[in-house]
Order: structure tokens, then sequence, then C-alpha cells
């Protein structure tokens, strides 16, 4: 990430250029982590205020002269020229909800990997929750493998990306890990991810949208900043939003077992109440 020296005068301020000479999505996801609205990407930068500079810095991005940023920003074929920019359309800022499955238990407990199990008629978990994620408000679907990869992998529709998380004997937090960074990779950047679990019971799209609902394009609370978990009669379940702007923190502080759940109480992120009546025990939640 590079970030030039704040000389362009707007709005009573003075701005710089944010670019990544590898990759859009590259700078899409530093722009969310980092907090920059949507609204400040103009094809192949984003302007920033001279009062972030520090701040972006810090995040990472390395100072570098103007001409040799455009250099680079030439270079690495991302450059958008004035007379293309007549003709383009601003290029996609983060929006919209991608759903994670994590799906990579060998289930030594319960008889074999979940992302083999079918349901009683026959439907693969997998695509059951494909097809909620998708009617609840995902736009897109990252299904998260581990155990039984290459057989799973046949069990996962068109409709979402199968991906591998090859150190999944890690525990639930190397899963969260992978399927963070796949979305990071995605060519339409999301603006939240919604994270769920395979097993059951299963929250239905009904349930799944009463969390996607909370995110708008742009920034803020609504936006790559939403922070927010489902509960079950006031208990802590699963899934869970992650804004884009907290997927690096919540993959650095998961470990083992624990996945997201240190990190969504520290940040205080919102209940929202899915209850599913029973008012029995506990279901198994990202807190592990």
């Amino acid at each position: 990430m590079l970030v030039d020296e704040a000389r362009w005068p707007a709005h009573g301020r003075l701005w710089a250029h944010l670019v990544s000479d590898v990759s859009y999505e590259e700078l899409h996801a530093f722009a969310a982590a980092v907090g920059l609205p949507p609204r400040g990407f103009d094809h192949d930068h984003y302007d920033v205020p001279e009062d972030r500079l520090d701040e972006l810095v810090a995040a990472g991005a390395v100072r570098t002269p103007p001409r040799e940023l455009l250099r680079r920003l030439v270079a690495s074929g991302l450059r958008v020229s004035s007379r293309e920019r007549a003709g383009l359309p601003t290029r996609a800022a983060p929006h919209g909800v991608v759903g994670l499955v994590l799906a990579v238990g060998a289930g030594t407990r319960s008889g074999g990997p979940g992302a083999l199990v079918r349901a009683d008629d026959g439907t693969p978990w997998l695509a059951e929750r494909v097809e909620a994620l998708r009617a609840g408000g995902c736009e897109q679907v990252v299904v998260v493998l581990g155990a039984a990869a290459d057989q799973a992998r046949a069990l996962v529709p068109p409709t979402a990306t199968a991906v591998a998380a090859d150190r999944w004997r890690e525990g639930l937090s190397a899963s969260l890990r992978a399927g963070l960074e796949a979305a990071a990779r995605l060519v339409d950047p999301p603006a939240a991810a919604l994270v769920v679990l395979l097993e059951r019971p299963a929250p239905g799209a009904a349930r799944i949208a009463l969390l996607t609902s909370l995110v708008a394009d742009g920034p803020g609370p609504g936006g790559a900043d939403v922070l927010a978990r489902a509960a079950r009669d006031g208990v802590p379940a699963h899934p869970v939003l992650l804004g884009r702007s907290h997927w690096a923190a919540a993959a650095a502080s998961a470990a083992g077992e624990r996945a997201a759940g240190r990190y969504l109480r520290a940040a205080g992120a919102t209940l929202v109440e899915i209850g599913d009546g029973s008012g029995g025990a506990p279901r198994p939640t990202l807190d592990r």
C-alpha cells in the first residue's frame, strides 16, 4: 500500500492519494480496515485527508513521493487514465454481505465430517446453508472446507465458492481466517461477512435476514463498521456479522478453537435476537 503527500486542495483541506500496486482487492480491503469511506474511491485510488496520513502509515501504508507513486501504479497496470475515466463508472467499492460457512471439522464425536452430512431428504447440509444465506441477503457465499475437503467440494452448490483451510486442524480460528482471506480476495468486495457454522440448529433465511438487513452501502454502523451477532433467548449464538473494518482485528484475536467471540465481546457487538422459541440449552457459538 502506497500513500503520497497531501498536496491537493479540496473542501478546505489538503488531500493525498492511497493506492495499491498489487490489486484493487488489496486496496479496498486496506481502506475498509482503516475506515476509509467507499465514496473516497476514485477509479484507481482513495482520496485521503491530510489528518489521516499518520494513521495510514501506522497501519502499513508506505509514504511515497507523488511521482514515484504514479510510476508504480502505472507499472502495476492498475492506473486508470483520464481518457479511460471519461467512459468508465467508478470501480466497485465494498458493498453487500458475503456469507461464510465454516465447515472444516472432522466430526470425531459425531461420526464424521459435518461437510459430508445430508438431511433426511438427502440434501447436503452445505447446500442448505448456502441456499439460506443467499435467500437471507448474502450476495456471495464462501464455503470453507477442511476435513474430507475433496469429497465435500462436490457438495458445494455452484452458487458458492469453495476454499480449503490448509491449517484447519488448528481449530475454528484457522477456518475463520481462511474464510476472511478468501472474502477479501473476491472480485466484488463485500462490506461485511456473515459467519455461520455447520452445526444444528441451522438459521433459516428469515433469521439470517435480520442480520444482513443491518448492512447498508457506505461506512458507519450500517456499512463496513457493522458488528453484530445473533442471540437465541438472550444467549449469544451464531451467525455473527463482521463489518470489513473488523476483519483484521477479529482474525488476529482468534486462536485455536476460539474464533471471533473474544473480539465480539471486547468490541461491543450488537446482539440481535433471532430466538428459536425452545428455551433450551445454549447452542454452539463462535465463542469456542
